[in-house]
């Protein structure tokens, strides 16, 4: 009896723990977004385990329908893991070689791509241009084209430095990409993806967008920079023409996908159900130039530190929608955030929850605690830039204060430091060498430039 009582007794306090992380996360949501807008949709998983997920928002503006935890988000340049990883993948079956140049798959390219090697355009490190602000491409792409077409169309620029000099994102390498692996395979791009990716992993709600702009229920909006309030259709928008047929985006950014899918399609890819360990470990690698340089990218992903932690990532965005995608191998956590708005992105707030998981910022305090934080903290400082900042505690209520700027109320946190609202990025106040200043620390940018005390 005893032992029930003890367990019941954990298993309350974890309840309980769980909820109120829960709820953290949905203030983190809902600061970030409002309930009558375009939204966001959120999954965080851990070591096999849901941490999170969660939506807000509108689907629709017109109909009023919400958003959804399953619904079916565009995931734009996303879908460039998706593309290395089926290039790997009939790399394995002996179909091509990496070290293949261009020419091997598509004969009739621009002469001067005819020799560019498969895993130059991987990490885009081939020299290749890109083409989405071509104003002879921008002109043509609010129709369909098959996928022969659209590389006509594409592939007129001069290279913009030899291979292997400097790391370029190229939207067109990735497309290129798509034919090689049409040609290689037998099969038409989204075929391959299908057959050999998201019916074997049961991703049943993952597909490429062949043609047109939309993919489900969910409808993308964007808004214009002075309006940042007035949610239009893409092809609304008076400030860039942007109606985009998806075939002619394509291998580059022309998957749509839900969070289920998206976790499905992680676990598979670090556990070698995929490719292999071998090529995995190749594609989360940091691709290096000629001179030896490293670049932050791979083959289809980012792979740089976040807050101190490797990370393997992507962010994709197509007109109405953003997405971030990323995965922590060391503390075994993905991330995923879809938007049906391109102008603005979800990392933010991905983030945001990713430090809360991870305990990667400093508590909030309250009570005493905050008293002797607002009191170590009070007093002016100065930046490089010698913008002066005051920090005031008022009616216990601290204050930042830019001169020039609006005062803000700020969080006191643990260990001397502090954060705005609405936000898990924070300041912290520290000693150097009998010299006291503020250290600005951000998730994604770690520290930046100190403000001394004066």
């Amino acid at each position: 009896m005893k032992k029930h009582i003890i367990l019941g007794f954990f298993l309350a306090i974890y309840t309980l723990s769980a909820q109120a992380q829960e709820s953290k996360f949905e203030a983190v949501l809902a600061c970030h977004n409002s309930a009558d807008a375009p939204g966001m949709a959120i999954r965080l998983e851990q070591s096999g385990s849901l941490a999170y997920i969660g939506a807000i928002g509108l689907a629709n503006m017109t109909t009023l329908r919400e958003l959804h935890v399953d619904d079916v988000f565009q995931i734009g340049s996303v879908t460039k893991t998706f593309t290395a990883a089926a290039i790997l993948k009939l790399s394995e079956q002996k179909k091509l070689s990496l070290q293949d140049s261009l020419v091997k798959y598509i004969p009739d390219i621009n002469p001067e791509y005819k020799y560019l090697s498969i895993e130059r355009i991987l990490s885009h490190t081939s020299g290749l241009p890109d083409y989405l602000g071509d104003p002879h491409v921008t002109a043509l792409y609010d129709q369909y084209a098959p996928l022969d077409q659209v590389i006509k169309s594409i592939s007129k620029q001069s290279v913009l430095s030899k291979p292997g000099m400097e790391y370029s994102y190229s939207n067109l390498g990735y497309v290129l990409l798509g034919k090689v692996i049409e040609a290689s395979s037998g099969v038409s791009y989204e075929q391959f993806l299908s057959q050999t990716f998201f019916t074997p992993l049961k991703m049943n709600n993952t597909f490429v967008i062949t043609k047109g702009t939309t993919a489900g229920e969910v409808k993308g909006y964007t808004s214009e920079p002075n309006k940042p309030d007035q949610y239009l259709s893409p092809e609304q928008s008076i400030q860039r023409k942007w109606n985009v047929d998806r075939s002619w985006i394509a291998s580059a950014g022309a998957i749509a996908s839900t969070l289920a899918d998206m976790s499905l399609w992680q676990n598979a890819l670090k556990s070698g159900q995929v490719i292999s360990a071998y090529n995995f470990q190749l594609m989360t690698t940091q691709a290096a130039l000629i001179n030896k340089d490293r670049i932050n990218y791979g083959y289809g992903v980012d792979v740089y530190p976040i807050s101190g932690l490797n990370s393997f990532s992507h962010q994709g965005m197509v007109p109405g929608f953003f997405t971030w995608h990323v995965y922590f191998p060391t503390v075994d956590l993905t991330a995923t955030a879809f938007a049906n708005i391109d102008s603005k992105h979800p990392g933010p707030a991905l983030l945001d929850m990713i430090a809360l998981q991870l305990n990667l910022s400093p508590q909030p305090v309250k009570g005493e605690k905050a008293a002797r934080t607002a009191r170590s903290l009070i007093g002016r400082y100065q930046s490089a830039d010698m913008k002066m900042l005051t920090i005031s505690y008022e009616n216990n209520v601290l204050y930042s204060h830019y001169e020039g700027e609006e005062k803000r109320k700020i969080i006191p946190r643990e260990n001397n430091a502090y954060s705005y609202e609405c936000t898990e990025n924070y300041f912290q106040l520290r000693d150097n060498n009998g010299t006291n200043e503020i250290v600005p620390v951000s998730l994604y940018h770690g520290e930046q430039a100190p403000l001394i005390k004066l």
